[in-house]
């Protein structure tokens, strides 16, 4: 939806012309800071103190209805606020809701963070003692990656065994799954002035809040624009604009264009980083791109690929220190493992099989037009047969050097490694420590 369309729902929210249901569906940051401006235009500033309700969607169908169908104490309008909405789908990503169950709980919203996380568990027919993960009640690792989907990490000990606790002392469960109830509540009829506004990252197209969206309201999307296939052709303007307008702060273009190499398109990070610019930055009426370049570290996919060229390589430096950026954006270790540890492992599998590609060739290495004119053709033959994609020659050959780099005992036990690492880590393994010597290992000269 354009911002022009937006602004247009605002301002018949502000004409007290609002409509019974928003559905605000696409990315988390612009879904969600849409949604809030327009409630905020729904109910006015001295009646959002009783008339505002915020929930997260872990509160359940019956308590979204409850809230809806009960008429304001003042006549005034009345918006109810759903976030996390995706956890109305049958089918959820279970990675993102414990992620959201951890971001309500640190939020200090403990009920909805215990019922986010226990309704996630609920199919496993865990509660909340099972979800108390490094104390002898709790599930391991290996079990929440199994039974669940996701498995938390070490740093997440702590709360999750307070979650559990509080879970336990509260006497909170799952919510009900019955939607029929909120549905039917909209079907009936709203109070006057009783808007319903809801907020998912993605729901399927033929997902009943979908259709009640579109039939009693308004489904509105918001992503990120992007005019080609470049991130240089992402437009974030609104997201600049929504972060450092209030602060009376531009952000230059060479600055903007940079930002968006280090980061890519995760724009919820966009605007958080947009917020430490503005702070670094000072007094300084615009952002500058040394301003990015100082304290923004690069974590965009490209990385990952990085990554994989350093260790075909075996430069150790290089790795460690595409590591060490990733590790400064998130906390987490083990989130930062995982990922890094696939990129890995998917450079040993190319190694290993390029090692015996070219086991029949010369014990010398051939430069590059001999390789294209003796290796390639064969590697040509062998992937058009599979119905593979076809590297460019140049990058074939990279990868032909790379494999010679060590002898194919060493890729199919570094690969090894990779699998014994990726148990290691789903099981408690200090992630940056044990990422940090696979790294070594796998760069050794």
């Amino acid at each position: 939806m354009a911002e022009e369309e937006l602004a247009s729902l605002i301002d018949e929210a502000r004409a007290g012309k609002g409509r019974p249901v928003y559905l605000f569906e696409g990315d988390e940051y612009l879904a969600r800071s849409a949604a809030r401006e327009l409630a905020d235009a729904l109910v006015p500033e001295q009646d959002r103190a009783l008339n505002l309700v915020l929930l997260d969607a872990s509160a359940g169908a019956r308590e979204i209805a409850s809230h809806l169908v009960t008429i304001a104490m003042f006549a005034a309008p009345k918006a109810i606020l759903v976030e996390g909405a995706d956890a109305f789908a049958e089918e959820v990503d279970a990675e993102k809701e414990l992620s959201r169950a951890r971001e309500l709980w640190q939020g200090k919203r403990q009920r909805d963070g215990a019922r986010r996380l226990l309704k996630l568990v609920r199919p496993a027919g865990w509660g909340a003692a099972e979800v108390a993960f490094g104390l002898k009640t709790g599930s391991s690792a290996a079990k929440w990656r199994k039974e669940v989907g996701a498995a938390p990490e070490d740093a997440d000990k702590p709360w999750l065994q307070e979650l559990s606790a509080w879970a336990l002392a509260q006497k909170v469960s799952a919510p009900p799954a019955d939607l029929e109830v909120l549905l039917n509540a909209v079907e009936c009829g709203l109070p006057p002035k009783t808007h319903l506004v809801l907020v998912a990252e993605s729901l399927p197209a033929k997902h009943a809040l979908v259709r009640l969206a579109v039939e009693k309201g308004v489904h509105v999307k918001r992503r990120a624009e992007r005019r080609g296939r470049t991130i240089d052709t992402l437009d974030i303007s609104d997201i600049v604009s929504h972060e450092l307008k209030p602060l009376g702060k531009k952000l230059a273009k060479d600055a903007e264009l940079e930002l968006k190499e280090r980061l890519g398109d995760d724009l919820r990070l966009i605007a958080a980083e947009l917020r430490k610019l503005a702070a670094f930055a000072g007094d300084k009426p615009q952002i500058t791109r040394d301003d990015v370049i100082a304290i923004v570290a690069p974590v965009r996919e490209e990385e990952f690929f990085a990554l994989a060229e350093a260790v075909g390589e075996g430069d150790l430096g290089k790795a460690l220190q595409l590591f060490s950026d990733e590790l400064r954006r998130k906390a987490n270790a083990s989130s930062v493992a995982l990922p890094f540890l696939g990129s890995v492992a998917s450079s040993m599998r190319k190694a290993l099989a390029d090692s015996a590609r070219y086991a029949a060739l010369p014990p010398r290495e051939l430069g590059y037009n001999e390789y294209q004119s003796r290796a390639f053709p064969q590697l040509e033959t062998e992937l058009s047969e599979k119905k593979q994609k076809l590297p460019h020659p140049f990058e074939a050959w990279l990868g032909y050097k790379r494999a010679r780099r060590k002898p194919r005992g060493f890729w199919r036990k570094m690969l090894v490694r990779c699998a014994e690492m990726d148990f290691e880590l789903k099981n408690g393994a200090d992630a940056r420590l044990s990422m940090e010597r696979l790294l070594t290992e796998v760069c050794a000269r």
